[in-house]
């Protein structure tokens, strides 16, 4: 029997013979030989077929769309359309003889499905250790096998409860009685589970780490470059008003600070704010100690926070020139 700390794995995809006797026993391939791959990229190795035969259950269900697995931890029903009741190495792979009951051979009559899948244990090292079940499917995974293998599709079944999701680390409004079976088994060993289908991550919901990665470079350099204009912008505007007599030069940075902070009060402050300097004040200067602010020079100090004396040097600084 198998290790029963090992997690349940549906893999492997095959094609129904096309043409079969109509008894209701044949020997079809259920695992390939030696190394083989699925559609989806995984890959398994089939190196010890001898002890996945001894490991295998005597009778293995063969279901629909993997129920057995998929349905059946839910309480719905999964039941057998024939049951996999021999096995035997040839050349390496593992044959199964089948014998189905009336349901299974009517859907072969009828062309239901045309592939099959054999749901399987393995290692961590993907080496198949036992086959648990195997189904009719019409999505293939392994092209190695005919056909009668699928790919999961999407469920719909009823939700875990708050706190028994949170404490398994699931999403509570998401999370199944089969999420927690597997995280469970996760916990206790691990050996994977592997559902034999070409799985593909929903990109209505995810983003390529590669994709996200490049809109976050172009989102930054984008942002790089706004602000390197908006400086130049700004340090033009402040060049300006020194060049008109608003601003002296000794206070560039303090305006500047201003600027890129407030534009439009410091658009209004020069708007209103006189010339530091008139052409004649650059000829004669006031006896330092002496000089007096005027109205809007007073509004400057307390809008830069300078102190009258600091606002008379860099004055004074600015007619010295």
């Amino acid at each position: 029997m198998p290790d029963t700390t090992q997690t349940r794995h549906l893999a492997l995809c095959f094609q129904l013979p096309s043409q079969q006797s109509d008894t209701s026993e044949r020997w079809l391939e259920l695992i390939p030989a030696g190394t083989f791959a699925g559609i989806d990229g995984r890959r398994w190795s089939n190196a010890s077929p001898d002890s996945v035969v001894l490991n295998s259950a005597a009778s293995t269900p063969w279901d629909i769309e993997h129920a057995t697995h998929i349905k059946g931890p839910q309480g719905e029903e999964a039941p057998a359309y024939g049951w996999v009741e021999e096995y035997d190495v040839r050349d390496g792979a593992i044959w199964g003889r089948v014998a189905f009951n009336r349901e299974g051979m009517d859907i072969i009559a009828e062309r239901k499905y045309r592939y099959y899948s054999p749901a399987f244990l393995h290692d961590a090292q993907g080496n198949v250790t036992a086959i648990e079940s195997v189904g009719f499917t019409n999505k293939p995974n392994l092209t190695e096998l005919p056909a009668l293998n699928r790919q999961q599709q999407e469920q719909h079944p009823m939700t875990l409860s708050a706190p028994l999701a949170a404490a398994l680390s699931l999403n509570p409004a998401t999370a199944t009685d089969a999420d927690a079976v597997t995280a469970i088994d996760a916990l206790k060993s691990d050996a994977q589970l592997a559902l034999n289908r070409a799985e593909q991550p929903d990109l209505k919901k995810f983003v390529p780490v590669e994709t996200h990665q490049l809109a976050l470079n172009r989102a930054e350099a984008a942002e790089g470059e706004l602000k390197a204009q908006q400086d130049a912008e700004t340090e033009a505007v402040i060049d300006d008003a020194i060049a008109e007599g608003k601003i002296a030069p000794a206070n560039k940075a303090a305006f500047l600070s201003m600027c890129r902070s407030d534009r439009e009060g410091f658009d209004r402050f020069l708007a209103s704010a006189p010339k530091v300097a008139s052409d004649e004040s650059r000829h004669t200067q006031s006896p330092k100690g002496h000089a007096k602010l005027d109205e809007h020079e007073l509004a400057m100090c307390r809008k830069l926070h300078l102190t009258q004396d600091q606002f008379l040097a860099a004055k004074n600084a600015q007619q010295e020139q």
